[in-house]
């Protein structure tokens, strides 16, 4: 009975002692929760992203943000975004960079384009009196600047036309198209000639229909009359 005693009092200090260090030892730390992956408000930011894992060079790639004309307005996902895929410092600082050039482009003023050696056609047959000088572009504004008398400047609109179109001459050689015509919306029609027509040049016509097809590629572009 001593023995049988004895056993039992061992087992009963190795219980109590193992409730103890049961009751001391600290409960195990959740795990850390894992990081949402981040989705860019810009689409394009991913194939930026595709870049830089591609191992294309970081000064190269900033380099050609800067020269493709797009505009980035970063916002903090896509920060974050980027951030989390290893987009270089410099690569996301050239991104915000494209929004103050675009800021910038933006305030700045049109451009002014000047197309000389033109003729302000005034009448037809004997009756026809052309007036040198010089068509500005600016904006979409067009003003002729009379080489003579500035009371004869007169200025319109692109977005005021219902036509543009060329008059042009049958030669051997082709049509040649030595003249520019303008006709405004229930308003008058406006016709520039090249100044060296006689010699079959239009240059300075060519280059003025030239640029207004390109800034203005919805404007009523008509065809040519002979």
């Amino acid at each position: 009975m001593i023995r049988i005693s004895s056993i039992a009092a061992l087992l009963l200090l190795a219980v109590s002692a193992f409730a103890q260090q049961v009751e001391q030892t600290p409960p195990t730390a959740p795990p850390p929760a894992t990081e949402a992956a981040a989705q860019p408000d810009d689409a394009r930011l991913a194939d930026v992203v595709k870049i830089v894992k591609s191992g294309i060079s970081e000064s190269l790639i900033a380099e050609q943000i800067k020269q493709s004309g797009l505009a980035y307005k970063l916002s903090m996902n896509d920060l974050l975004y980027l951030k989390q895929n290893g987009v270089q410092d410099s690569v996301i600082s050239a991104l915000l960079a494209t929004k103050e050039a675009e800021a910038k482009k933006a305030a700045a003023p049109p451009a002014e384009t000047a197309f000389n050696e033109l003729l302000l056609v005034r009448g037809f047959g004997p009756l026809r009196r052309d007036r040198p000088g010089r068509l500005l572009l600016k904006g979409e504004t067009l003003s002729w600047i009379d080489g003579a008398d500035p009371k004869e400047n007169v200025e319109f609109q692109v977005s005021g036309l219902g036509k543009i179109w060329y008059t042009c001459q049958s030669q051997t050689s082709g049509d040649v198209c030595y003249q520019i015509n303008f006709q405004v919306v229930k308003g008058p029609r406006y016709s520039f000639a090249d100044v060296s027509r006689a010699t079959g040049a239009n240059a300075t016509v060519k280059a003025l229909m030239e640029t207004l097809r390109k800034e203005f590629p919805r404007a009523p572009f008509g065809a040519p009359d002979h």
